[in-house]
């Protein structure tokens, strides 16, 4: 039997100052949007929440011990930052309806919560990362860590955005493996 769809989102004013929730997990997206007020609690020196950064740091070192460079090339992101990148995408892409396809507006980017990542082999940008070692790792391996591929190729019809093989959103353990 397939899981019941989440509730409906009627945060307004106010209550978007903290991130919609589906079975524990904050959501933010085009359609569930935070305001500039929020802010993780604590995050650490790799722009994460405890939980998250802890995880990735077993993820880098496991992928290190099968031989697999992996940085991070950017995780947590202010309101104002992913207004800065927001309004530069715009700038640099064709029509704006490609730069949405490709970039958050500020208060739907998932990097907001301190819970997500793109990850970086230090040389490939890009989808091509699907094909590298580091892409084809992170598929196998992050779902161990409570990491699940955020954005995959297919489903920008419900996610609202393209392929990102370098963007992954901790979910936590049990919920990854479902």
């Amino acid at each position: 039997m397939p899981p019941a769809a989440p509730k409906a989102d009627n945060r307004r004013g106010r209550d978007l100052d903290q991130p919609f929730t589906v079975q524990g997990i904050m959501v933010v997206s085009k359609k569930h949007p935070v305001t500039k007020a929020f802010t993780p609690k604590r995050l650490t020196s790799q722009g994460l929440t405890p939980e998250a950064g802890q995880a990735a740091s077993e993820l880098i070192a496991a992928a290190r011990k099968d031989g697999i460079t992996i940085k991070i090339r950017s995780a947590y992101r202010s309101y104002a930052t992913q207004k800065e990148v927001y309004e530069r995408a715009l700038r640099t892409y064709p029509s704006e309806a490609q730069a949405k396809r490709f970039n958050a507006a500020p208060g739907e980017s998932e990097h907001q919560l301190g819970t997500s990542i793109d990850f970086w082999d230090g040389k490939l940008r890009g989808q091509g990362i699907a094909k590298t070692a580091l892409g084809k790792w992170l598929w196998k391996h992050a779902r161990e860590y409570g990491y699940i591929l955020r954005y995959p190729d297919g489903r920008e019809e419900i996610t609202g955005y393209t392929f990102e093989p370098w963007h992954y959103r901790y979910i936590g353990i049990e919920d990854s493996m479902k």
